[in-house]
C-alpha cells in the first residue's frame, strides 16, 4: 500500500469522542471482571451451596442448582453488557442497545434483591452510565 492510500485511510476513519472512549473502557473493565467472576461462580456453585448450608443459619437445603442458575444469569447479562461496551468502543449502535437491554434487566432484577449499600450503588452507577451512553449515542453508527 502506498503512502497516499494509507494517508487517505487514516483521515477517513471516524472520530471517537474521548468521553465515549473513557465510558467504554470503564464499562469493559467492570463488565469484564464481573463476567469472569460469574464464570468462576458457575464452577463453584456446589461448594458455595454446601458452605452456606453448613455455616449460615436460616438457609436450609439450598442446592447448587440455585447458585448455578444465578451465576449463569449474571454471566449472560454481564457478558452481553461487555459485548455491548466493546461494540460501542468500535462505534457500533448495536452495542448501545445490547448494553441498554442487559443493564436495564440487571437494574430491574436488582430491585427484587435485598437493598443494601452495594446494590444501591450498582443501580445508581448503572443508571448514570446508561444516561451518559444515551447522550453519546449520536456518535454511533
Amino acid at each position: 500500500m502506498e503512502f497516499e492510500e494509507k494517508y487517505v485511510l487514516s483521515i477517513n476513519q471516524p472520530h471517537k469522542p474521548s468521553l465515549l472512549g473513557k465510558l467504554c473502557i470503564v464499562s469493559i473493565l467492570f463488565s469484564g471482571s464481573m463476567t469472569l467472576f460469574s464464570f468462576g461462580g458457575l464452577f463453584m456453585s456446589g461448594f458455595i451451596a454446601n458452605y452456606i448450608n453448613l455455616y449460615m443459619k436460616g438457609f436450609y437445603n439450598l442446592s447448587g442448582t440455585v447458585f448455578f442458575l444465578f451465576f449463569l444469569g449474571t454471566f449472560l447479562l454481564f457478558g452481553s453488557s461487555l459485548i455491548g461496551a466493546i461494540l460501542m468502543l468500535r462505534l457500533r449502535r448495536l452495542g448501545f442497545w445490547m448494553y441498554l437491554i442487559s443493564n436495564s434487566a440487571m437494574i430491574i432484577l436488582s430491585c427484587f434483591v435485598v437493598m443494601n449499600v452495594v446494590n444501591i450503588i450498582f443501580i445508581i452507577g448503572s443508571v448514570t452510565f446508561i444516561v451518559l451512553f444515551w447522550l453519546q449515542r449520536k456518535h454511533l453508527k
